[in-house]
């Protein structure tokens, strides 16, 4: 049996951890000179356009909330990305029918941020349904979801850190605001105009569930991550948020008593239980009447059956490998490049290698081999 939790995580050598880490500092110069931008185009422009002066506020939400942003595998296909919401008070955008100003608010943060892209030689994206996108580099870009709040929790709201499940569901509703709540934080969205949208929710969610299970829940979630950006399983709609929830329910499971020490044996049960709640709902654990599981029904038995591959290749390593060559070799291919070629990392049981030792040999007849040709 090989011990292979060093390679995933240590506090003195490198380890897989410390490879995933990102370099986040054009994220950050990014999202400053995004609000600075929003903020002088808000002054200048909102009293002509929407009739108001107003001064947006805005939160850092997602995966640079969580702590749980990775270094992508496949730059340029995949990208590091930053999301930070742009807020208004409902009172402001309510001047109009929801669709128009959905449809307003989009066009003035697409014109200002499309400057702003000009300028710096970023890439402006207008088509997402969900926010604006700039892309800073080949391997980065910053999403700005566009939020409506009530009035009194705007007042306040501080610049501050909070995570977003940016993936709404398609539903109709009547333009008029009589048919959106009027408690309720509102995301705009290109098709569908305002949807119920509270990032406060689940950031606090997964706030309490590091609290409950220590940063141990954070790092298995990164692990979860960077297995699936090897291995391209976001074409499957595999988002970050899912496999989140699948791990703190594998940890809810298994319960906190009973978690292995060992990093290694941890991960492994934490993914041994993950296959079977891909196969239909995985509930929001702060909005436990949506459903995070968005890959579609007809790719739901590929992405089970590559995690069950995952569990078959770690229990493999965890429970029966014998060399640490071989242990190090199956975990690059399990994980990555970024996992540590080291065999010093590894040990090995006594007892393990032993019983290898202990196994007869046995002799094998050289097969005969007829006369052949190429063809």
């Amino acid at each position: 049996m090989a011990n292979v939790a060093k390679l995933l995580y240590s506090t003195v050598e490198e380890c897989f951890l410390d490879n995933l880490e990102p370099d986040a500092s054009p994220l950050k110069a990014a999202r400053t000179k995004i609000r600075d931008h929003l903020r002088t185009e808000f002054a200048f422009l909102s009293k002509e356009i929407f009739g108001r002066i107003i001064a947006p506020k805005f939160f850092t939400q997602g995966s640079c909330a969580y702590k749980t942003l990775n270094e992508p595998a496949w730059p340029p296909e995949q990208q590091k990305d930053m999301d930070d919401g742009c807020y208004l008070p409902l009172s402001f955008v309510r001047g109009a029918r929801p669709s128009q100003a959905a449809a307003l608010f989009f066009e003035f943060v697409d014109n200002a941020l499309r400057d702003l892209a000009r300028r710096e030689g970023w890439t402006h994206v207008g088509d997402k349904d969900t926010c604006v996108r700039l892309e800073i580099g080949v391997d980065s870009h910053v999403d700005v979801p566009l939020y409506a709040i009530p009035d009194a929790e705007f007042a306040r709201l501080r610049d501050t850190v909070i995570a977003a499940q940016m993936e709404v569901n398609e539903r109709a509703r009547p333009d008029t605001w009589e048919a959106l709540p009027s408690d309720a934080v509102l995301l705009a969205h290109r098709q569908e105009d305002w949807i119920e949208s509270d990032p406060r929710k689940i950031h606090g969610w997964f706030l309490d569930a590091v609290e409950l299970y220590s940063e141990r829940l954070r790092r298995d979630c990164r692990y979860m991550k960077a297995w699936r950006d090897h291995h391209a399983l976001d074409r499957y709609k595999v988002s970050s948020i899912l496999l989140m929830a699948c791990v703190f329910y594998a940890y809810e499971a298994i319960r906190g008593p009973f978690l292995p020490d060992r990093e290694d044996e941890r991960f492994l049960q934490v993914v041994e239980r993950i296959p079977r709640m891909l196969s239909g709902k995985v509930e929001n654990p702060s909005e436990r009447d949506e459903d995070l599981n968005r890959i579609p029904v007809k790719h739901r038995e590929t992405v089970a059956r590559a995690v069950e591959k995952l569990a078959s290749e770690m229990r493999q390593i965890v429970k029966h490998c014998t060399d640490e060559r071989e242990a190090v070799d199956a975990m690059i291919a399990v994980l990555g490049k970024r996992v540590p070629d080291r065999t010093d990392l590894v040990s090995v049981t006594a007892s393990a290698v032993a019983a290898v030792s202990a196994t007869p040999k046995r002799q094998v007849e050289a097969p005969m081999v007829g006369r052949s040709s190429s063809g």
